[in-house]
C-alpha cells in the first residue's frame, strides 16, 4: 500500500468489529479455507456486481453445524448451496440449498447435516452488490477511460475483501490463506479482465460478453485478490529469473494512450527483479506471472496483478516533462518498486497476525533504499534514510495489539520505522553476508506462508550465530529510539569515550559505537557498546592514535551527536 494515501484511507474506513483471530470462540476459527472460486459479472452501466463464490474448507472443530463467513451487509445474498465434490475452476456449483442469515457483517450458512473434523465442505454463495469506492484509493472503482470506455479496478486492503465477496477475510484472519483461488470474470465484449495468477482461457457468451478465466495456484491473503477491467493493451514476454527453472511470463496491461510510456517504465522490471531475487530469494510465484495492471488509483500490491497508477516517471524524465508525482518519485518509481517488493513481503511471506504488519510495509519501504544503493551507492541510501527519519515519532511502536484488524493495526510508522529498524539491524549485525542470508532464509522458510517478528529474530540468530533477543525487544517491540550525545577524545595513547545514551520513557537501548583511527601505519577499528545512560570508556593503544573517527552512527535510528576531540 502507499503510505500517504493509505493514512487517509484508514482514517475514513468504517470501523468493522471483529473477534481476535486466535479466539477459539470465534466460529470462523472452526475451519481452514482451502480454495475460493469467484465467478463475477461486473455491470459497468448499472455499477452492479453479480457474483457466485465457491468456498472449500476443511473442518477443524469436532462438529460444524453452520459455516460463518465474513460478508458486508450491503451484499445481498440470493442463495447458499452445499456443493458435492471439490472446488474446481469451472465445474458446476449447483447443490442442495441451505438456509442462511445475514447478521451485520457475517453470513451464517446453516448446514443440512453437521460436518465433522477433517471433513471437506464446499458451499456456493450467490449474491449481488452495488460496490463503490470509499475514496480515491479504496473500494470498487467504476471509472471511464479518456475515450469513455469502462475502466474498473478493486482495492480492499483498507476495508477487507468481505466488502465485495463472501470469504473468511484476511482483514480479520491473516493466517488463513487458501491454497488457491480461481477467478472467472464476465465482461462486455471488447474489454479485458485481468486477475491474479495465470490466464487459463476465455469463453465467449451468447449475449456478446466474454469470460476471462484466471487461476492463482498459491496461498494468498484475500485482500490481494483483485479484478481489473478495461480496454487494455496487453504486452507479454518471458523472463529468465535467478533461481527459477523455467522462464516466467512478464505481462503488463495498460491503456492504449500509455503504451509508449509503459514500454519505457517497465523496462526497469528485470533489473528490480534481479535485485530483489538476489537479496530476498527467487521470484516467489514462478507458476503464475510477473504482472502489472494500470489502474485509476495510485497502486496496490495485488499479487501477480500489481496495481499501477503512477506517472511513468522514467518516460517523463526521458522526454523532459514535469512529473505530477515528483514527491513520490524523487529517487525511483515509488509505486513500481514498493509494490514489486511486496511480492516477497506481504504476498509471499505474510504476517501471521496484524501486530506484525511491519513485515509487509517496512520491508517494502526498505526495498526502496536497496534500489538507491544499487544504483547510486550506500551513502545515497543513507541520505534516503535521513529524509524519512523525521516521520518516525518519539514514542512510535512497530508492533500493535494481537488480534487487531488490518485497519486497527495500520499506521504510517509501519513503513518508516519498519524500514529504519531493518537498516539499524543491518548496522548492528555488521556482516552483510549474515544479514542478507537471514532475509533469504526467512523468506524461504515461510514461502507462501505466514510469519512473525519472532520468526525473523530466529532467522537472524541462525544466520549470524548471535542472540538478537535484546534488539527485537528494544527496536521491534519497544518504543521510540535512542538519543546519543557526547564525545570521543584522544589523550596520549588512550581513546576516551564519554557518551550518553538516552531511550524513551519505556524503552532503553544498547547501541554499538564504531571507532576507527590511525595507529602507526595501520588503520584500527573497534566497536564498543553503549549501555543506557552515561558511558565512560577508555581504549588503550600501543602507540599514539591519530585521525580518530566515529563511523556510521547515522545508520542507527535517532538523533545522534558524538563529536571528536583532539589535543
Amino acid at each position: 500500500m502507499i503510505p500517504i494515501l493509505a493514512a487517509l484511507v484508514f482514517s475514513f474506513a468504517p470501523g468493522v468489529g471483529g473477534v481476535p483471530s486466535d479466539d477459539p470462540a470465534d466460529p470462523r476459527e472452526h475451519y481452514d479455507v482451502r480454495a475460493y472460486r469467484l465467478d463475477l459479472a461486473p455491470d459497468p452501466e448499472a455499477r452492479k456486481l453479480e457474483g457466485l463464490v465457491g468456498i472449500q474448507v476443511d473442518v477443524t472443530a469436532s462438529a460444524l453445524g453452520e459455516l460463518v463467513l465474513d460478508l458486508d451487509d450491503a451484499c445481498r445474498v440470493q442463495s447458499v448451496s452445499r456443493v458435492p465434490g471439490l472446488l474446481t475452476a469451472r465445474a458446476d456449483l449447483s447443490g442442495s440449498s441451505l438456509r442462511f442469515e445475514q447478521q451485520d457483517d457475517r453470513l451464517v450458512c446453516q448446514l443440512d447435516s453437521p460436518a465433522r473434523r477433517g471433513e471437506t465442505l464446499v458451499v456456493a454463495v450467490r449474491y449481488s452488490v452495488h460496490p463503490r469506492a470509499k475514496d480515491r484509493f479504496t473500494g470498487f472503482h467504476w471509472r471511464e477511460t479518456p475515450d469513455g470506455q469502462p475502466w474498473i479496478a478493486t482495492s480492499y486492503q483498507a476495508l477487507g475483501a468481505h466488502h465485495w465477496w463472501p470469504c473468511k477475510a484476511s482483514y480479520f484472519h491473516p493466517a488463513d490463506k487458501p491454497d488457491r483461488v480461481f477467478v472467472n470474470v464476465t465482461v462486455p465484449g471488447g474489454l479485458t479482465a485481468v486477475a491474479n495468477g495465470r490466464q487459463t482461457g476465455t469463453t465467449s457468451q451468447a449475449d456478446g460478453r466474454e469470460t476471462w478465466h484466471w487461476s492463482y495456484d498459491y496461498p494468498i491473503e484475500t485482500y490481494l485478490v483483485a479484478i481489473n477491467v478495461g480496454p487494455y493493451r496487453a504486452h507479454e514476454e518471458p523472463l529468465t529469473l535467478a533461481g527459477v527453472d523455467d522462464p516466467v511470463p512478464f505481462a503488463y496491461y495498460v491503456l492504449a494512450q500509455d503504451e509508449a510510456k509503459a514500454a519505457v517504465q517497465f523496462a526497469e522490471v528485470p533489473e528490480l527483479l534481479g535485485l530483489f531475487s538476489s537479496a530476498f530469494g527467487p521470484w516467489p510465484f514462478p507458476g503464475a506471472k510477473v504482472g502489472i495492471v494500470q489502474t485509476p488509483f495510485l497502486g496496490m500490491e495485488h499479487s501477480t496483478a500489481l496495481a499501477y497508477g503512477s506517472s511513468f516517471p522514467s518516460w517523463l524524465q526521458q522526454h523532459g516533462e514535469q512529473d505530477r508525482m515528483e514527491h513520490f518519485n524523487r529517487h525511483f518509481d515509488y509505486v513500481l518498486v514498493h509494490q514489486l517488493a511486496h511480492e516477497w513481503w506481504g504476498n509471499s511471506v505474510s504476517a501471521s497476525d496484524w501486530s506484525d504488519f511491519w513485515i509487509h510495509e517496512g520491508f517494502a519501504t526498505f526495498a526502496g533504499a536497496m534500489v538507491i544503493e544499487a544504483r547510486r551507492g550506500r551513502r545515497a541510501a543513507d541520505a534516503f534514510f535521513d529524509e524519512i527519519e523525521d516521520r518516525v515519532g518519539k514514542t512510535s511502536r512497530l508492533m500493535g495489539r494481537r488480534g487487531a484488524t488490518a485497519r486497527d493495526a495500520y499506521s504510517p510508522v509501519l513503513y518508516y520505522k519498519g524500514a529504519w529498524v531493518l537498516n539499524t539491524l543491518r548496522h548492528y549485525v555488521n556482516d552483510d553476508d549474515a544479514f542478507w542470508g537471514a532475509l533469504r532464509a526467512f523468506q524461504a522458510r515461510h514461502l507462501h506462508g505466514n510469519a512473525s517478528s519472532e520468526d525473523l529474530r530466529r532467522a537472524f540468530e541462525e544466520s549470524s550465530g548471535r542472540d538478537w533477543s535484546a534488539f527485537f525487544e528494544q527496536w521491534v517491540e519497544g518504543e521510540g529510539f535512542p538519543r546519543i550525545a557526547g564525545e570521543v577524545a584522544l589523550s596520549g595513547t588512550r581513546i576516551e569515550v564519554r557518551v550518553r545514551c538516552e531511550g524513551s520513557p519505556s524503552t532503553q537501548f544498547d547501541v554499538p559505537l564504531d571507532l576507527s583511527w590511525h595507529e602507526g601505519d595501520d588503520w584500527k577499528r573497534k566497536r564498543v557498546w553503549l549501555a543506557p545512560g552515561a558511558n565512560e570508556l577508555e581504549l588503550s593503544c600501543a602507540s599514539t592514535p591519530r585521525d580518530l573517527r566515529v563511523l556510521h552512527l547515522d545508520r542507527v535510528l535517532g538523533p545522534h551527536s558524538v563529536s571528536v576531540k583532539v589535543p
